[in-house]
């Protein structure tokens, strides 16, 4: 494998409950194309979103969406944490350290170990306006979250949220290299 991984890093895409996680999928079989290794953490409402058999075809992994003590599949730490998209609900409840789901304890659990974590936020105009909106990423970012510019009166990025993660598995290789 190239860039001094003997394995690919991997990295946990969390989608939320919101018409873009259905296209995750597609995102997971870029990253694979990257060198990274994905696996597909939908919220329980961004499960809704998802075609499972897509996401665990182009991921070549199964789907983690519940915590399962006994899962046939461990879910395996992450070098990297994308959650995308975000929600109002999901970005508020990271800002405050929620981990009432599997997707969001991905999340806290990397934000808490300093692993990157990249959030493309996808809320429409009234739930971006709300006053603990602003708060809760400027809190992320305080944290060293990346958080990406988006809204729903534009695509959604996929091409700079890529480009943040081909910038992230660089690191990650210079950092291998160097150990």
């Amino acid at each position: 494998m190239g860039g001094g991984f003997a394995v690919r890093p991997v990295v946990h895409l969390v989608g939320c409950g919101t018409r873009p996680t259905g296209d995750l999928p597609g995102f997971a079989a870029a990253l694979r194309g990257d060198g990274w290794d994905p696996y597909i953490v939908p919220s329980p409402v961004g499960l809704r979103f998802l075609d499972v058999a897509a996401a665990e075809g182009e991921s070549q992994h199964a789907v983690h969406w519940d915590f399962v003590p006994d899962a046939p599949e461990e879910l395996p730490q992450a070098q990297a944490v994308v959650v995308a998209p975000a929600t109002f609900n999901t970005i508020t409840k990271l800002a405050v350290g929620a981990a009432d789901t599997l997707a969001l304890a991905v999340a806290a659990e990397a934000i808490g170990a300093r692993r990157p974590v990249v959030v493309a936020p996808w809320a429409n105009a009234s739930l971006s306006s709300h006053p603990v909106y602003a708060r809760s990423l400027r809190a992320l970012q305080e944290w060293g979250v990346i958080v990406l510019p988006g809204d729903q009166t534009q695509p959604f990025p996929w091409t700079p949220l890529r480009e943040h993660l081909a910038r992230i598995r660089t690191g990650l290789v210079a950092e291998f290299d160097g150990a």
